[in-house]
């Protein structure tokens, strides 16, 4: 199989150096490093260019956000050939061991799963309980992850985690209208909906935990209100799961209020994110519909 690593990347490039030198010193190497720098102004693309040759560069020029990105290196491994992807943002840094796992267990399994997730976490072995994965309720998925270290999960974040290249070309991409928020969590559960998914514990990848939501969220309360709306209108769940959904959303945003520093963009952010979240939907692109849109120049550069 080939592994490729997926990172987007925008404007944090002491962090950036640090997740690529993690993934070229990987006990197991990659096939690939494919970095989408999402119109970063403090230079990272300059600094891929001259320090990391080997890497896949693909500037997308504008802040597509980190669903926009994620679909584009998605799409850019499919393109290239890679089997599957393990994907992050810039702020991650995995442990020097922790694609060996992965791979290894991607490899010994005769059906491959739809996605095997690392451990997030705040320093070796402390878990981040800023990015929890849901976990699996079906006891079967259970058992088979329990024979391979593992447990089966239904979402994981983006954060380091190796999705099925072979699954992934049978949906479509994840949705850039999402921008920030969610948009992992939609897209895993969406390819665990059709099969088995896992986490594997031995797999460790470095995040910042960075402040929590309760802070003001400004005009980013738009994003999380129509996010959660969206995801809960496109998930496989129970009405009353979905019910309760919902109400959270809703004290969420009554939480944030009395902590807005601008009690107008409180309300333009969440009226608007319940109107897009009910009466919206994000668009659906599916695999090389984005690499249709590139001149022969920038495919040929690229190699597909």
């Amino acid at each position: 199989m080939s592994f490729a690593a997926v990172v987007v990347s925008y404007n944090r490039l002491p962090l950036l150096k640090k997740c690529l030198t993690a993934l070229e010193k990987q006990s197991h190497p990659l096939d690939e490093i494919i970095v989408i720098d999402n119109g970063s102004t403090d230079g990272s693309a300059d600094y891929i260019r001259t320090t990391h040759p080997e890497v896949t560069l693909f500037e997308t020029s504008t802040n597509l956000g980190g669903a926009g990105g994620f679909a584009w290196g998605i799409e850019l491994a499919l393109a290239r050939g890679h089997e599957a992807a393990w994907l992050m943002d810039d702020d991650a840094e995995p442990e020097l061991d922790a694609a060996a796992p992965l791979i290894d267990s991607f490899q010994s399994q005769d059906l491959k799963p739809a996605f095997i997730a690392s451990l997030v976490t705040a320093g070796r072995g402390k878990f981040n309980k800023r990015n929890p994965p849901v976990v699996s309720t079906d006891p079967q998925h259970q058992v088979r992850a329990a024979d391979y270290g593992g447990f089966a999960i239904q979402t994981a974040t983006f954060v380091g985690v190796m999705i099925n290249l072979e699954e992934a070309s049978r949906t479509h991409l994840p949705m850039a209208d999402y921008f920030i928020w969610m948009d992992d969590s939609e897209y895993t559960h969406r390819l665990s909906d059709s099969r088995f998914a896992m986490l594997l514990p031995d797999s460790m990848v470095n995040h910042p935990d960075n402040k929590p939501i309760s802070n003001d969220m400004g005009e980013r309360l738009f994003y999380f209100t129509r996010n959660r709306l969206w995801y809960t209108r496109s998930r496989t769940s129970a009405i009353s799961t979905d019910i309760l959904e919902i109400i959270g959303v809703a004290l969420h945003a009554i939480k944030q209020f009395p902590i807005a520093a601008s009690k107008k963009t409180w309300f333009s952010s969440v009226t608007r994110g319940f109107w897009c979240g009910f009466f919206q939907q994000p668009r659906k692109v599916m695999p090389g519909e984005l690499i249709a849109t590139l001149p022969d120049a920038e495919r040929k550069r690229l190699g597909i």
